[in-house]
């Protein structure tokens, strides 16, 4: 592939993923590649491969008679994955405990600053990165590629869900607590406890996930990860 295409085509596909990830494009939309490249100013053949990319990482789904759609998750679906990411985060956070090194920790500890500083500014927009630096973080820091690999795709996906949990009451401050408690059992070289931490903070993200998917749970405001 052209240097050229290869450029347009990963940045389609960031384009379209950001949108997918912070609601612009919605669940359930049907995708024209005629209409994304007219919105990206580009021609549709990076938009096709943008799409399959977007289809690996379970983000798009073809359509039995042609066509795209951004994937719909039902609770079953976003419970699976969150099972997954809880088997993943807990290994990772163990490896990372007894891998770490100064840089890592102390870049889990500007995540931690910057989630933070989002606290006290009431500003969950900027919360979203910091919290995917921190857990990227955690990842690199266990310092197992084949991991890393698997837990992407995952990842992406499980991003979908971070308006939901945004827009529930104390959210933020109760998920603060949990990275503090992880960093700090990563920073104390305590596997055990690293893992126990990381395990226990995505349960109760898919614990709040399947009520207010299920309708049991009341959102608050209209906060966009």
């Amino acid at each position: 592939m052209p240097l050229r295409r290869r450029r347009l085509v990963d940045d389609a596909t960031q384009a379209l993923r950001d949108a997918i990830l912070r609601g612009k494009l919605p669940e359930g939309a049907r995708l024209r590649q005629v209409e994304l490249a007219d919105r990206l100013g580009i021609s549709r053949t990076p938009i096709r491969e943008a799409l399959g990319r977007l289809q690996h990482e379970g983000l798009v789904e073809l359509l039995p008679r042609s066509g795209v759609r951004v994937t719909r998750f039902d609770v079953d679906e976003a419970v699976e994955l969150y099972e997954l990411r809880e088997m993943l985060d807990g290994l990772a956070a163990r490896l990372a405990a007894m891998r770490a090194d100064a840089g890592h920790l102390a870049r889990l500890e500007k995540a931690l600053a910057r989630m933070a500083r989002c606290l006290d500014g009431g500003d969950a927009n900027q919360w979203f990165p910091a919290h995917v630096a921190f857990h990227d973080e955690i990842f690199g820091a266990g310092g197992n590629g084949r991991l890393t690999a698997l837990s992407s795709v995952v990842h992406l996906s499980i991003r979908r869900f971070h308006p939901l949990l945004l827009k529930t009451e104390r959210r933020l401050e109760d998920a603060f607590r949990e990275h503090r408690g992880i960093a700090d059992a990563i920073a104390g070289r305590d596997p055990d406890r690293a893992e126990q931490l990381a395990r226990a903070h995505i349960v109760n993200a898919r614990e709040i996930v399947s009520k207010v998917m299920n309708g049991q749970g009341e959102a608050h405001g209209a906060v966009q990860a």
